[in-house]
């Protein structure tokens, strides 16, 4: 069966969300988007792939903050793109790449505020995924090869990243329930959170074909 609906999966870092959304993917049979749009927003702006890697979901200047996602994603016009900051500059370019993915068809998409880009957008499912803070500490630590203390340091420090990120391009608190479809927590596991999450794609997908 070909799938049509996008899975947007937002994350805490250290929560497994990656690799759940990854897993999800080959279920499904869809493609799986995550570093991938780096390169895709590279050819459409123009700027090096290596380049837009380090401004991926980094912290933004917040004297930016003031605007809404709405006025920035929405008012700005083509023509001054180039004006903008680089990391907003990636913004836009992989806001545009993945509503092309979503024309397309079916995906899963990680982060990137997928899923306000999406929201008026077709039929699409939204995830956030978060974990209990000492099951996340193990994990990067294991993954980062980190002590204890140097692991939830970095634990906090992207969360506060990808929090500032999403505000200042969305306007909405990160993680926030009413952003998502489904709200889950990767301590049932990986396999279980993965069952979870693709059987209610499945479900809400066979409700739209009633």
């Amino acid at each position: 069966m070909e799938h049509k609906m996008v899975m947007t999966i937002g994350r805490e870092f250290g929560s497994g969300g990656r690799e759940i959304g990854k897993l999800a993917a080959q279920r499904l049979g869809l493609p799986y988007y995550d570093k991938e749009l780096i390169v895709l927003a590279a050819e459409k702006s123009g700027l090096s792939p290596e380049y837009l890697a380090g401004l991926d979901e980094q912290s933004v200047s917040s004297f930016l903050y003031s605007f809404s996602g709405a006025n920035f994603s929405m008012g700005m016009r083509s023509g001054s793109v180039n004006l903008l900051p680089p990391a907003d500059q990636l913004f836009l370019s992989q806001s545009e790449v993945i509503r092309d993915i979503a024309a397309q068809g079916g995906a899963v998409i990680v982060g990137r505020c997928a899923d306000y880009v999406l929201q008026e957008k077709g039929p699409h499912v939204n995830v956030f995924v978060q974990a209990p803070m000492r099951s996340r500490i193990r994990r990067v630590m294991e993954r980062h090869e980190l002590d204890q203390k140097a692991a939830e340091a970095l634990m906090l420090k992207t969360d506060k990243n990808r929090a500032n990120y999403y505000f200042h391009f969305t306007g909405e608190k990160w993680g926030d329930r009413k952003c998502f479809d489904l709200v889950l927590s990767s301590a049932i596991g990986i396999e279980p959170s993965v069952n979870m999450i693709t059987d209610y794609y499945l479900q809400v997908e066979a409700s739209l074909q009633k």
